[in-house]
């Protein structure tokens, strides 16, 4: 009997009840990690009163998820290539979950930042978890698309915490959002591991063949006389280290382009993202109003991230993110200048999110169409770690500058910066290449 290709098997595959249910619990674990980013900023101007914490503070408070995230994706992210996706993604949602309720404990700055921490160590480790789990059982032609609306989570997660908080931190207080978005993460975790597999193609790379492996057969619907057969990768599966990988193939300018470019995207991201309910309410607006603007911003990025695969394919990947970037970094700007004017910082706050978040979408997709299977949850992990640190960096440097008595407009000109540079890094990507292709990329 001929060999049964997991490649064949899949591609010939549509996107069926099995693929919708894995990605809607995937779109769940990742719309917390959209969530508890916005929970931070939302709560800061009452917690920072409630907590007794300076400007000063809340910059280390804001990038302490941001290191954490870093961390973990280094970490859980060749962990899960190693010992597998739902594993991993179980523990780590469980520990932002966890972490989530806690800080709602918290009674001063130190107990704060290590939970903080925790909390995003643990996102950082889901983060390319549920990027691979939700991508690796849909076909090669729609593997990118899958990419960008799950991605759409993230800006959704911000959206539901805007609405949210506008409701909740006034009626119940700021310990209200993390003790609400912490318990519908532990449900999360709990539905990964009651349905959600592991990935078939880590299975048979693990050497891990069985009942298992029959079982997402007959889910995905393969006649049961093709079941017995052993199943077989044509993707050349690289030894060692997988991290080192990442830099051998043809892909070391691709890979160094690539976590350029997120560095400085989640730079402005972030530093929106985290600082703009406070900026603005030092411009007067009140916290409903503010909530309101933050959640604008996440509706722009959910269009931007949803569109981001098609509108790639359309226009070219690299030409699109590029001008994306650009003009989100004039929308950063813009805001700058909106003042109390509720309709027009909403309005830049959107297209803020749609730019900037939907070439966030762009820079995942591309990581997970670049590399292959062994390597792909260490290249996305990777890619985010670097996007995380420069998540890190951009609350400090705008605590820094909040500190240093610079003023709103100003403060929102320069974190607007980053986001112009990773365009240019972007272009440099293509210049140096591009994304190899999955199957070029898995040769030895």
């Amino acid at each position: 009997m001929k060999p049964l290709y997991v490649e064949d098997v899949i591609d010939a595959r549509p996107f069926g009840p099995f693929q919708w249910l894995l990605f809607a619990i995937c779109f769940l674990i990742a719309l917390m990690d959209g969530a508890s980013i916005q929970v931070m900023g939302l709560s800061a101007p009452t917690m920072a009163h409630s907590l007794g914490l300076g400007p000063e503070q809340l910059g280390p408070v804001f990038a302490a998820s941001e290191i954490g995230f870093m961390a973990g994706a280094l970490f859980f992210g060749p962990l899960a290539d190693r010992f597998g996706r739902k594993s991993v993604l179980v523990l780590c949602t469980l520990l932002f979950g966890v972490a989530s309720l806690c800080t709602a404990a918290a009674t001063g700055f130190g107990m704060l930042l290590a939970l903080r921490v925790l909390t995003g160590i643990g996102l950082g480790g889901a983060a390319p978890c549920f990027v691979s789990l939700a991508t690796e059982f849909v076909a090669q032609r729609l593997r990118a698309r899958v990419a960008s609306l799950l991605w759409a989570a993230v800006p959704a997660g911000g959206v539901l915490a805007g609405f949210a908080g506008s409701r909740l931190i006034p009626a119940f207080g700021w310990q209200a959002m993390f003790q609400a978005f912490g318990a519908v993460t532990i449900a999360g975790a709990l539905l990964v591991c009651l349905c959600v597999p592991e990935s078939l193609r880590f299975l048979i790379l693990a050497g891990r063949q069985g009942a298992a492996t029959q079982r997402i057969l007959a889910r995905l619907g393969v006649d049961p006389r093709q079941r017995g057969t052993m199943l077989r990768m044509r993707e050349a599966v690289p030894q060692g280290m997988p991290a080192s990988h990442l830099f051998t193939g043809g892909r070391a300018r691709f890979t160094g382009f690539l976590w350029l470019g997120f560095f400085l995207n989640f730079m402005t991201l972030i530093g929106v993202l985290a600082w703009t309910t406070t900026l603005l309410r030092g411009h007067g607006m009140s916290l409903p109003d503010t909530s309101l603007v933050l959640a604008w911003n996440n509706v722009g990025g959910m269009v931007g991230v949803a569109l981001a695969g098609k509108l790639m394919e359309r226009f070219g990947t690299f030409r699109f993110l590029a001008m994306l970037l650009a003009s989100g970094s004039v929308a950063v700007a813009l805001t700058g200048l909106a003042g109390a004017q509720l309709a027009f910082a909403a309005a830049c706050s959107m297209l803020t999110g749609f730019c900037v978040g939907g070439a966030t979408s762009g820079m995942i997709g591309l990581a997970a169409l670049g590399y292959p299977t062994a390597i792909r949850s260490t290249g996305v992990g990777c890619g985010l770690a670097a996007g995380r640190l420069g998540g890190a960096t951009g609350p400090l440097l705008v605590g820094a500058l909040v500190g240093a008595g610079m003023d709103t407009t100003q403060t929102f000109a320069l974190i607007a910066m980053p986001s112009l540079l990773a365009a240019f890094a972007v272009l440099a990507m293509r210049r140096a290449g591009g994304a190899p292709a999955p199957a070029a990329a898995g040769a030895r």
